[in-house]
């Protein structure tokens, strides 16, 4: 193992910190970590879109596995030794924590305690045992935290490794906390749980970012610049979603009218080629639905419509539909995106979301390309890890391991906080 000098040096000297992501997604957690000055070797999950879409964006990566369930995963045969993986990140399947996941279980029957999803966190464990890291940042959702009882025994299995297994194991010293991702120019209000690991023998001192920006970007500032969309029509009752939409590139409405637009659209107008922006795709909507969505003010949801126009019980179903504000940030994107986008409908276009606004709000910039069918656009892009927010986390790693702070570049997320935005930066 390196000592804690060593460390730093090689730090130092190679500026990269060296990160393996594991259960990737489409790779929310890679772009922050990169945006950050990190070196990605590559992306692992067994969600053939999310591989697909992690390859497209990160061409350079060394590990580029088919997608391949974890447990499949044969440490021994990637390209990487022990030692190469400075920082492993990733976040187990959440929907076994999440309160809307534990919800749906419960009402189809299925035992929570014994769905395997519990226990992916061990395979976690198991590359923190074979390559040592000198540290590791896991992600999930909130709940894990505060409700589930499986909560003490991850964190024990972190610090000291599997049974059988710790006489190897480095061992970690373990921190964790909630962040909502508007505090670090996301505009959207996403509560996630961050828990990070530094080996012990490293005795390094590291610090969760505090809040960076204390005026909240919107979805006006998000999305306003994208160009208007008309939803393609199915019928009602309709068996199928819709007609096949080809994925073009599509110009821009107007010039950035945001700082965040222009964070949003840097890379891809320094480009070549700045002629339009991919994934600006929304999902086909029944006459129904765009009635009731005409009828809905900014920020109203279902309750509000008329009693007639309510197709399902409002006590229930009250935010069955739901439209954005023009002036706030946007509430938690969802995976549910995949099955219908009623939760998010756009502020004055009778629509819901596209694929490149819901990217927006997360904080993908255009030239970060979700490579699927549309539908799987909306589930990779509802289950991934906000970039900015990922990028806040590795910039206080980096600090931590090396003792120093990371240059900066301007990241404009609305009027400077408090604390200056600018400590967050797409270095793009």
């Amino acid at each position: 193992m390196k000592d804690h000098t060593s460390l730093r040096n090689h730090l130092k000297q190679f500026k990269k910190p060296a990160v393996l992501d594991i259960f990737c997604g489409a790779g929310g957690m890679s772009l922050g970590f990169q945006n950050a000055g990190c070196k990605i070797l590559g992306g692992i999950d067994n969600y053939s879109h999310a591989v697909n879409t992690h390859h497209r964006n990160f061409p350079e990566c060394i590990v580029k596995l088919p997608a391949i369930d974890i447990e499949f995963v044969r440490l021994e045969r990637l390209s990487l030794n022990p030692g190469d993986v400075d920082i492993l990140i990733g976040g187990p399947p959440c929907q076994v924590f999440s309160q809307i996941g534990l919800g749906k279980m419960k009402s189809l029957g299925k035992n929570i305690d014994s769905d395997p999803r519990n226990f992916l966190y061990k395979h976690y464990v198991r590359f923190l045992n074979y390559f040592k890291p000198t540290c590791f940042i896991l992600e999930n959702v909130e709940n894990l935290r505060h409700k589930h009882r499986i909560f003490p025994n991850l964190l024990r299995t972190l610090e000291r490794g599997l049974p059988g297994q710790r006489q190897q194991y480095p061992g970690y010293k373990i921190q964790h906390i909630v962040l909502n991702a508007l505090d670090y120019g996301v505009p959207q209000q996403r509560k996630r749980l961050f828990i990070v690991g530094f080996r012990n023998d490293l005795d390094i001192e590291f610090k969760f970012p505090g809040m960076l920006c204390d005026h909240f970007v919107t979805v006006e500032e998000a999305i306003s610049d994208l160009l208007p969309l008309t939803a393609p029509y199915i019928p009602y009752r309709g068996k199928n979603t819709g007609y096949k939409q080809t994925d073009f590139k599509k110009c821009y409405a107007t010039l950035p009218k945001s700082e965040y637009q222009k964070i949003m659209r840097k890379r891809i107008m320094s480009s070549n080629e700045p002629d339009g922006v991919l994934n600006h795709i929304c999902r086909s909507h029944n006459p129904i639905d765009m009635i009731c969505f005409a009828m809905l003010g900014q920020g109203q949801k279902y309750i509000n419509l008329p009693e007639a126009m309510r197709r399902y019980r409002w006590d229930i179903f009250d935010d069955k539909y739901r439209r954005l504000s023009w002036n706030k940030p946007s509430w938690t994107l969802t995976a549910h995106m995949e099955k219908d986008g009623l939760a998010y409908i756009h502020p004055t276009q009778n629509r819901s979301i596209s694929v490149r606004e819901a990217a927006r709000i997360q904080s993908f910039p255009d030239d970060f390309i979700f490579d699927a069918p549309t539908t799987k656009m909306f589930r990779l892009v509802g289950n991934s890890v906000p970039p900015l927010m990922a990028e806040a986390i590795a910039r206080s790693v980096i600090e931590a391991l090396t003792g120093e702070l990371i240059s900066t570049l301007n990241f404009p997320a609305g009027k400077r906080s408090t604390r200056d935005c600018s400590q967050l930066a797409l270095t793009i």
